[in-house]
């Protein structure tokens, strides 16, 4: 039977101009994505359900030779190109002997320069070299000495109880990362920036300031090492270095209270 040209379109879905879509206000289909991964972005680059986004993580552990002969250019980079992105990338690379390695630089650095700092404090001492005070010279000296030398040891030590603390925090709030990962990751921008801050602990009173600054510097790339490492957003990295920090905070206040305390007693 032929059609009336008079007529409309015809009611009849299975008609030469095809079915209507099931559903007229779907988009189009992203041909980049992962239907199997709802956290894969437009590229196809899957980020963890709690990943705010940073690109994943690149490279693998490399020998220990060619990890030592990269850590210049790698320490560059993070210094001057501050961001996760920048320490998600590096972070791929994270073994624990560069790990070890860059602990020791880091000890060995700061016992040297503590040992230079101790030689020029006394210098500037005006005691008399003679009887008592010469011995009394000699002990402090020699606290000192002993004292500059057991950052080889204490530098590691409350490295990796600093590095618990924040990987226990980071956990609880979601993060992804392993500790070899977080603790290689720190190192690649806190290794510099303490020599740096080693080197400017021979200048009196202009060092400490610049030292200072160095430090807040220092916070905010601890912020962006979490995010980058265990793939958490700015604020909950920010929360997982600052509380640790406020405590300290606290517990120094509280003591300089006591003292100031236990002073204030002793004088009247």
């Amino acid at each position: 039977m032929a059609s009336d040209p008079n007529q409309g379109p015809s009611d009849n879905p299975n008609t030469d101009y095809g079915s209507p879509p099931t559903n007229p206000y779907d988009g189009p289909q992203n041909p980049y994505s992962n239907p199997e991964n709802p956290y894969s972005n437009s590229y196809g680059e899957s980020y963890g359900q709690a990943g705010p986004g940073f690109p994943p993580p690149t490279g693998s552990p490399l020998p220990l030779g060619e990890a030592v002969r990269q850590l210049p250019s790698q320490w560059i980079r993070v210094l001057t190109h501050p961001g996760a992105s920048a320490l998600a990338e590096e972070s791929g690379k994270a073994s624990w002997d560069i790990v070890w390695v860059q602990l020791i630089i880091s000890a060995v650095i700061s016992a040297i320069f503590s040992f230079l700092v101790t030689l020029e404090g006394s210098s500037f001492m005006n005691v008399p070299t003679t009887g008592s005070n010469a011995s009394l010279l000699t002990a402090y000296r020699s606290v000192l000495t002993g004292a500059s030398f057991a950052s080889i040891i204490t530098v590691p030590l409350f490295f990796f109880i600093g590095m618990g603390i924040f990987f226990g925090l980071a956990k609880a709030f979601g993060g992804q990362g392993r500790f070899v990962t977080q603790s290689y990751t720190f190192l690649l921008y806190g290794v510099p920036l303490g020599i740096v801050v080693s080197v400017l602990s021979l200048i009196p009173i202009a060092g400490s300031f610049i030292a200072i600054a160095i430090g807040i510097y220092a916070i905010v790339l601890d912020v962006f090492a979490v995010m980058a490492v265990h793939r958490l957003s700015g604020g909950k990295a920010t929360a997982v270095i600052l509380i640790p920090l406020g405590v300290l905070f606290l517990l120094a206040c509280g003591l300089v209270v006591v003292f100031v305390a236990i002073l204030a007693s002793q004088i009247h």
